[in-house]
């Protein structure tokens, strides 16, 4: 009874953002009243680099863009980076959070949240010169 009661829910339930791969790369699809639209992971990584390089804990970045299994997150952020001597781990890394996802929000106008998985490599000395993205 209950599943039965749960496969109605999702019946009625409208997924409009999905993930897919084709091998051109993987790509969010998005359905809206005027029809499908198709953003590549790639798009979302640009977007993703260019929230984490205002981010001044952060020297050196290293960002992935992945599938994940999950409904309710189509994608997840891998980000490695190097954080800046002085700086808090936990506060840089909600920092690139909430950047991340304001950018994707503002950019593509899509209600959803992307989980992202920092990983600090490294503690530097704050660098005065251009930080490298790669």
């Amino acid at each position: 009874m209950l599943k039965d009661l749960i496969g109605k829910i999702l019946n009625k339930t409208k997924r409009t953002l999905t993930a897919a791969r084709t091998s051109s790369g993987e790509f969010l699809l998005k359905k809206t009243d005027f029809g499908l639209v198709r953003v590549e992971f790639a798009v979302v990584e640009k977007i993703a680099l260019r929230a984490v390089s205002e981010i001044k804990e952060l020297q050196e970045v290293e960002l992935a863009v992945e599938k994940s299994v999950s409904v309710v997150a189509p994608m997840r952020i891998k980000l490695a980076a190097v954080l800046a001597e002085g700086f808090s781990a936990p506060r840089a890394s909600q920092a690139a959070y909430t950047k991340i996802n304001s950018a994707l929000k503002e950019f593509l106008a899509i209600e959803f949240y992307v989980p992202v998985d920092v990983k600090v490599k490294q503690i530097t000395r704050i660098v005065t010169q251009k930080r490298r993205v790669r």
